[in-house]
């Protein structure tokens, strides 16, 4: 009797543990990146739990280019590579800055990545100033990388 309790505890401990420690694919979240060149460009994307997107770019320097704006749902291929990287890339860990600790008062680097993630209640803010020596995990450079891509093949010139 006593190691059927022993066995039950355990048991529900494991579950427990498993469905609350990081990279389980979340059931309501929200992903927005941005990235932004502070002279000429910006980037954003805006995905939602339901696979629907949103793909902007605006020309700051040249206003004279109209602002291009693309919405629509995911395949669900795309969708289950997203929910993938971003459950991968654990972004509740991450810093919320990176670049910004050193030499706080040189200029503003020209690339800035801004991340905003809304998972199961909680909310996550990363903003990235663009430098060479910078090393993220695999998954984080992945994720970035995918979006980038997306964004790349969403965009008319």
């Amino acid at each position: 009797m006593k190691t059927f309790f022993k066995t039950t505890f355990l048991l529900l401990l494991t579950v427990v543990l498993l469905t609350r420690c990081g990279g389980s694919e979340p059931k309501n979240f929200s992903y927005t990146y941005v990235l932004e060149s502070t002279r000429t460009y910006r980037l954003f994307f805006s995905l939602d739990s339901l696979g629907h997107y949103v793909v902007e770019k605006q020309n700051i320097r040249f206003e004279q280019y109209e602002p291009y704006r693309a919405e629509g749902t995911l395949t669900d291929e795309e969708y289950a590579r997203f929910k993938a990287l971003l459950a991968k890339s654990k972004l509740f860990g991450m810093n919320n800055s990176y670049g910004f600790e050193k030499e706080p008062d040189q200029p503003v680097a020209d690339m800035i990545y801004q991340i905003a993630y809304q998972a199961d209640g909680r909310e996550k803010f990363i903003t990235i100033r663009h430098e060479e020596s910078m090393r993220f995990s695999r998954h984080f450079t992945e994720l970035l990388k995918y979006t980038n891509e997306f964004i790349s093949d969403r965009v008319k010139e």
